[in-house]
């Protein structure tokens, strides 16, 4: 590695190759798979430019709550829903480029559910007058930090037997201050930060068996979170996913992922309280919440479907403001990353971000300055051509990271 072109995403470790072979094999034509509960995503990828990277379809198919670990009968029916939505992404190729691409490799996203994280910092107090840092002094200290968050994942309570899956590095700091390559430099203190993330084994073998039923070979296993982090500008970011099972608030510090917190409310709880209010199927409740988001809904609808999300989206934003305190205490923090970023499919739905900010600020929290708010994948992620917009934009932006983080 020469640590003279320093990137803190090459300094990873993976579960089914090194990030050197990945870079050397990466195929270039691929297709990314987010099963989600409520629908799953799909798309096809050119990676031969990975700084420019063009989406050449784009499909899903509803999943109904069917989840990947949830047993042989679901991971069957999950197999034919990820065939539909594999199949509206292959067609798709065809308008886009001429002919049709149908990849033999896929890169499969580990839904948040199904994960754990810890965050580590190792450090190493360097003696006066000591000669400038190595690159072995830095491999080492990665070294450090590589055994202490596998350690430190394997002692998780309840997850002695789940797999570990990546270990990335955070952050460095010389003597406090934030550097991206220390090697020739001098200094008393150099610390590393990493983060590591451990999958439930039934995941892993949901999805091994469903890519041998639909002949796909597994290019690679991102964990969401992380993919979700890479589509962050630089600098401090919250990003939260507001999924159909929960939503996940996840802190981006200097473009890489420090730590995640989920709350167990999304897009099926609002369906719920929508399906109780006006006595209707989920099926109705859902479509109803769509169209509330999507603004096709008539000036009468949209007066009696806000009235009912209203107490739904008060708990949800009480509950994600605590998920941010307990991420960003304010004793260490006492200001928030003026940068808010959303995506998943009930992030767009009226009220919700200016019910986060009012649970906020009754909690006591402020920014740093007036925070810019952003639905990533509503306008053109930075990085990707033909990439999708509007709703459908924010539904394909957690799938489409998983490009990016490769």
């Amino acid at each position: 590695m020469n640590l003279k072109h320093f990137n803190l995403k090459l300094r990873t470790l993976n579960r089914l190759t090194s990030p050197a072979k990945q870079e050397s094999a990466r195929p270039r034509f691929l297709s990314l798979v987010d099963m989600g509960l409520d629908t799953v995503k799909a798309a096809v990828v050119d990676m031969s430019s990975p700084q420019n990277i063009r989406v050449l379809g784009h499909g899903l198919a509803e999943s109904h709550g069917r989840d990947i670990a949830g047993g042989r009968a679901q991971a069957a029916e999950l197999a034919d829903v990820t065939n539909r939505a594999l199949q509206a992404a292959e067609d798709a190729t065809e308008a886009a480029i001429g002919r049709k691409i149908v990849p033999d490799d896929a890169v499969f996203l580990l839904p948040s559910r199904a994960l754990a994280g810890v965050t580590v910092t190792v450090s190493r107090r360097r003696p006066p007058r000591s000669d400038a840092i190595s690159a072995a002094e830095l491999d080492a200290l990665w070294a450090r930090g590589v055994q202490k968050t596998r350690q430190r994942l394997q002692t998780l309570p309840d997850h002695t037997d789940w797999l570990i899956q990546n270990i990335a590095q955070t952050e460095l700091r010389l003597d406090g201050k934030l550097v991206s390559d220390p090697v020739g430099l001098r200094g008393r203190n150099l610390s590393l930060g990493a983060y590591g993330v451990t999958c439930h084994p039934a995941t892993i073998r949901g999805i091994e068996q469903l890519a041998e039923r639909l002949d796909l070979n597994i290019h690679q296993l991102v964990p969401i979170p992380q993919s979700l982090a890479a589509l962050v500008p630089g600098g401090d970011a919250l990003l939260l996913d507001v999924g159909a099972g929960g939503t996940d608030c996840l802190y981006v510090r200097h473009g890489a992922l420090i730590d995640t917190r989920r709350v167990p409310f999304g897009g099926n709880f609002f369906s719920r309280h929508l399906n109780k209010r006006f006595k209707c199927d989920l099926v109705d409740a859902e479509a109803l919440k769509i169209a509330f988001g999507s603004d096709s809904l008539v000036e009468n609808d949209v007066r009696l479907v806000r009235r009912g999300l209203e107490e739904p989206l008060q708990r949800w934003a009480t509950e994600t403001a605590s998920a941010i305190n307990h991420l960003l205490p304010a004793v260490d923090f006492p200001q928030l990353p003026p940068h808010l970023y959303f995506t998943g499919g009930s992030a767009i739905l009226p009220g919700l971000k200016n019910m986060l900010l009012y649970a906020l600020k009754d909690a006591g929290r402020t920014f740093e300055h007036p925070p810019q708010i952003v639905n990533l994948g509503e306008h053109a992620l930075a990085g990707f051509r033909g990439d999708p917009g509007g709703l459908r934009g924010v539904l394909f932006a957690p799938v489409l990271s998983a490009a990016r983080f490769l």
